[in-house]
């Protein structure tokens, strides 16, 4: 029969070599070690000229899509502006400078489809191109 040999000799060793470091390392006091921030790399500046436009079935399908996941974004993006490409949101923000910064960071090669998603109590109100009397005798 094996004899099954005991751990608690190998830990009291671990134990005793870990406080030992710790003693010599007592008198040292702690540096923290500097924070190094990850750099972006900048996004490559494409003329405007040069980017890729979507196309008008493009723009059908991203619309349709659009309207299908509205109650989403409702909720989701009240008050922002979404950049989208190819059916996916590559930049959301309330400014839209800052939508277009976004969507060139993600895709600098690309002219983004552009929307907003009003908050609940935003109404726009589309003006008439007839006259207010037409208006009335239609009625």
């Amino acid at each position: 029969m094996r004899k099954v040999k005991s751990q608690a000799k190998k830990t009291r060793e671990t134990r005793v070599a870990y406080r030992a470091k710790r003693k010599s390392q007592a008198g040292v006091p702690r540096t923290p070690k500097p924070r190094v921030r990850k750099q972006v790399a900048a996004a490559k500046s494409v003329p405007w000229e040069k980017r890729i436009a979507p196309t008008e079935e493009q723009i059908r399908e991203w619309t349709d899509w659009l309207n299908q996941h509205e109650p989403e974004f409702e909720i989701k993006y009240p008050g922002h502006y979404l950049a989208i490409w190819d059916r996916r949101i590559i930049g959301a923000s309330p400014s839209h400078g800052e939508v277009y910064r976004l969507a060139g960071h993600a895709r600098p090669d690309v002219i983004p489809l552009i929307t907003y998603v009003p908050r609940p109590n935003e109404i726009f109100a589309v003006p008439s191109n007839f006259p207010a009397e037409w208006l009335k005798k239609t009625e």
